[in-house]
């Protein structure tokens, strides 16, 4: 009888042990299962960083050129005879790629630099239309800016020897025997007054306010319609 309970007693120990011997290799096998797929996110972790500072400086690259190029643009438009070729194809991508420039710093999330002005146009007829809040570039003129108001629809000559522009034309609207373009400031103190200086000579700060003033002249060549 006691041989049998000793049988017995072995046999629920080799029992026990076989449950407890599976039961280790079975949660060894979930751990080394589970520190297999921390490994695979750990790598993916790092080749995600990888990818994102590979981005970051392809981005940061991309801005860069950007504002290099707008830059040269800039200063080409500011600079070339208004007839040269160079020119019109200056004047005529600044817009489109001020506003690219624009939309990409804020993609990642780098809001680049900028004033705003407000430009008002004034056509003579009662007519005015204004531009408020205007973005632009620290460092442009008064011309440029009205290039990248008016989306390049500016008519101009270039005097390089003042190295001034004297619009002619604005969004499709010429200058006359008998009618012109007439560059206004305004500040605070004084309100409106004829400019004093071309429009490439403006000082440009945030918040500056200019306007064009389409009239006919008196002999002063001062304008005959009222300032705003």
């Amino acid at each position: 009888m006691q041989n049998r309970t000793l049988y017995g007693i072995a046999a629920v120990l080799v029992a026990v042990l076989l449950i407890v011997s599976t039961l280790a290799v079975f949660y060894y096998y979930q751990d080394q299962q589970v520190l297999s797929q921390n490994q695979s996110y750990v790598e993916e972790l790092d080749t995600a960083l990888a990818s994102y500072r590979s981005l970051s400086g392809s981005f940061n690259s991309s801005l860069s050129e950007y504002s290099m190029t707008l830059s040269l643009l800039a200063t080409s438009v500011a600079n070339l005879n208004t007839s040269t070729p160079a020119y019109a194809n200056a004047s005529a991508a600044l817009n489109s790629l001020w506003k690219s420039y624009q939309a990409l710093s804020a993609s990642g999330g780098r809001r680049a630099l900028i004033y705003q002005v407000n430009i008002l146009v004034d056509y003579g007829n009662g007519t005015r239309r204004w531009n408020n809040s205007t973005e632009v570039q620290p460092g442009w003129n008064g011309y440029v800016d009205t290039l990248v108001a008016f989306n390049g629809e500016v008519q101009a000559t270039w005097y390089p020897s003042y190295g001034e522009h004297i619009v002619t034309g604005l969004q499709g609207i010429s200058n006359t025997n008998s009618q012109y373009w007439f560059l206004l400031t305004y500040n605070s103190t004084a309100s409106w007054q004829v400019a004093q200086v071309g429009v490439d000579d403006i000082p440009i700060v945030n918040g500056t306010t200019f306007a064009w003033l389409f009239c006919s002249a008196n002999a002063n060549y001062l304008p005959t319609c009222p300032l705003p």
